[in-house]
């Protein structure tokens, strides 16, 4: 599930949001310097993936962190990811924490409210054949109409891939006191699902300082072309401050 490119003088840590893919992020590295080295998360049944079931657990996720762990260079992290990404991101940051020096966690266009279920408004009756079309579409960025010209086979993989993604993120825990000390970031669209204040209650997380921006879009603005986030990332980033 995790791949990166060569070692850099700092490393950038990529959570996919739900249904999404590590290639979301590739891009990227057409902006980030080169010595921001990029490790990207790939949940199953995607890209290089495809041939897996898209079902995943944290446990899973895990496994193949610590394998990896002992590979990963001893150099500055910021962990990012967006939507459900960013749950998924903030236990990954748990376990770099004691092992490396991260620096920052952020978190993209997700609120970080145990209440909240996307998994059982987007599939209310808790199969995946029970798809609510207008939810999936606010979320996905995907219309109804759009969705309904899909062909059978493009249809059947992304439901599956919601639904595993969906599922993961209903049953992770969402912490609610401090499990870092490093900074907190919180991003979000203008346009988004949530508001500025809403965000806020990422400060539980940490012990540092917990700061919240909006940008200009709605709940996939992180992926707009060119980023707007392109220049903000890379000064939290400066991989010239090594402490």
């Amino acid at each position: 599930m995790v791949s990166g490119t060569q070692p850099g003088d700092a490393c950038l840590v990529c959570v996919p949001p739900a249904g999404g893919a590590a290639g979301a992020y590739w891009t990227w590295t057409q902006w980030l310097p080169p010595n921001i080295d990029l490790l990207l998360v790939q949940p199953p049944g995607r890209e290089d993936l495809y041939a897996e079931p898209p079902e995943w657990t944290l446990d899973q996720l895990h496994d193949q962190f610590t394998q990896a762990l002992a590979d990963l260079p001893d150099v500055p992290y910021h962990v990012l990811g967006h939507s459900m990404g960013s749950l998924v991101g903030t236990h990954i940051a748990t376990w770099l924490a004691p092992v490396r020096d991260l620096r920052r966690l952020i978190v993209s266009s997700y609120r970080p409210d145990p209440s909240e279920s996307r998994f059982s408004r987007v599939f209310p009756g808790g199969k995946i054949d029970e798809i609510d079309m207008a939810e999936f579409a606010a979320l996905s960025g995907i219309g109804v109409e759009e969705w309904r010209r899909l062909p059978a086979e493009f249809q059947e993989p992304l439901t599956r891939r919601w639904y595993a993604d969906l599922a993961l993120s209903a049953e992770l825990p969402v912490p609610s006191e401090p499990v870092l000390d490093c900074p907190v970031t919180a991003w979000l669209g203008d346009r988004d699902f949530m508001t500025d204040g809403e965000m806020t209650a990422w400060s539980k997380l940490t012990s540092g300082t917990c700061e919240v921006q909006s940008w200009p879009g709605g709940h996939d603005y992180l992926f707009a072309r060119p980023s707007p986030v392109r220049e903000r990332l890379i000064e939290l980033i400066d991989p010239g401050l090594r402490g």
